[in-house]
């Protein structure tokens, strides 16, 4: 599996906080923080090169969509994280998002979905495609997802939407194959289409089903028995810090892993 953290800087995921909840939900996709591991501010903040307020308002956000959970007397605890625990997230994101697609098509800026319109279809048929291709389509990728529950009329579905955000751009970046992008180029051009048309029913079911699609693929990415036997989650670890990129480097025979496994995180 791809690198979800290792690229990132405090600039592109654009607060300390979410830059913080991206690398620890890498960690917890390489499988180097399993469910019942302790998460241990002091460590996460001398490994990540923060203070400990960002850690404590990522733990806050992953807690709120149960990646973690905040028990008295041990901090924060790693939650069961499986194929299981995926599908049940993304069931959740689409009954959210295709509720927010049916409220959003009667009122939806057209010029915006126009203008999102073009850039799908620019993408899909570029030729040579430039090297900022994945990128540029994971940005538009988040920027049609949110155009659409920001138009849904209702704060609260928005919000509630945007509390699995980070989770989602990571998972976005875990599965960004090729095949993954131009298939999410296509569907996004078909809600576009439904949404243009103003009709609500079927842009329900067309983001429900690009929701659904996106839920095998997220599992076989996450859990595949590729991504799981990856070396680079086992042989080295990320260090980031906020001044610079990532570095690479061997891990420390005498330093201590920032989540702890026992009896204490149970």
């Amino acid at each position: 599996m791809p690198p979800i953290a290792a690229d990132l800087t405090p600039h592109a995921a654009k607060t300390r906080r979410g830059w913080v909840a991206k690398a620890i939900l890498r960690s917890i996709f390489t499988g180097q923080f399993k469910g019942g591991d302790r998460l241990v501010e002091e460590e996460l903040a001398v490994t990540l090169g923060v203070s400990r307020t960002p850690i404590r308002e990522a733990f806050g956000e992953l807690a709120g969509i149960y990646l973690i959970a905040l028990r008295p007397n041990h901090g924060a605890v790693v939650s069961p994280w499986g194929p299981t625990q995926v599908r049940e997230l993304y069931h959740i994101r689409r009954l959210l998002e295709s509720e927010a697609a049916r409220m959003a098509a009667p009122q939806i800026d057209l010029a915006a979905l126009t203008k999102l319109r073009e850039e799908h279809q620019h993408l899909l048929h570029v030729n040579p495609r430039p090297a900022s291709w994945s990128n540029d389509i994971l940005q538009l990728d988040a920027r049609f997802h949110d155009l659409v529950a920001a138009s849904s009329g209702s704060e609260r579905l928005a919000e509630e939407i945007g509390r699995y955000r980070h989770l989602i751009d990571s998972i976005r970046e875990a599965i960004r194959t090729t095949h993954a992008q131009e298939t999410a180029l296509i569907e996004h051009t078909a809600i576009l289409d439904c949404l243009l048309a103003r009709d609500a029913k079927r842009a329900a079911e067309a983001m429900a089903g690009h929701i659904t699609r996106g839920t095998d693929s997220a599992v076989a990415a996450l859990f595949s028995p590729s991504a799981s036997s990856a070396p680079a989650s086992r042989s080295r670890t990320i260090t980031v810090g906020l001044s610079g990129a990532a570095e690479d480097r061997k891990p420390a025979r005498s330093s201590s892993p920032p989540a702890r496994r026992g009896r204490e995180g149970l």
